[in-house]
């Protein structure tokens, strides 16, 4: 059987890395969090879907899925045209712990991972998992806040 080496690298590159600790995730959804508040300042007031409209490019929606005093789950997305109809892209679910000041992946694009076909999800931890989760949220939170320079959101009925 033949040793792929594109396989070999992914090996190598994924088994460099030590597991991720609960520690480094909390601390990732710190950051999470504080990433958000500056896209978002009013999010803990908000309770009903908004948007943040550019022309020419795609509009950013938050969708409201559970709003309580200290615990919000929204989702945070693109509609995109597609052949099928409009669809969200990417399709972020996260939930927002106020009183801890975190920010949670729950899904992206209704996976709970944003790789399945990964060559070595089988090692990977619950915590490594979540770091993927959250690090797509992260540089999907700095492209959003260089796009959306202009913070109006506006409510969504």
């Amino acid at each position: 059987m033949a040793i792929n080496p594109d396989e070999d690298f992914l090996r190598s590159l994924y088994n460099q890395n030590l597991p991720k600790t609960y520690i480094e995730v909390s601390e990732l959804f710190a950051t999470n969090f504080i990433k958000l508040s500056k896209l978002i300042p009013s999010l803990e007031m908000i309770e009903q879907n908004s948007v943040i409209k550019q022309d020419g490019d795609n509009s950013l929606h938050l969708i409201v899925e559970e709003k309580s005093p200290y615990t919000a789950s929204y989702i945070l997305t693109h509609r995109v045209q597609s052949v099928n109809g409009i669809v969200n892209r990417p399709d972020i679910k996260i939930k927002v712990f106020f009183d801890a000041n975190l920010v949670e992946v729950i899904s992206v694009c209704s996976e709970t991972w944003i790789n399945q076909g990964h060559p070595f999800l089988a090692q990977c931890s619950d915590m490594d998992i979540q770091w993927e989760l959250n690090i797509f949220l992260q540089k999907w939170l700095d492209y959003c806040s260089a796009k959306y320079s202009v913070l109006n959101w506006q409510t969504v009925n």
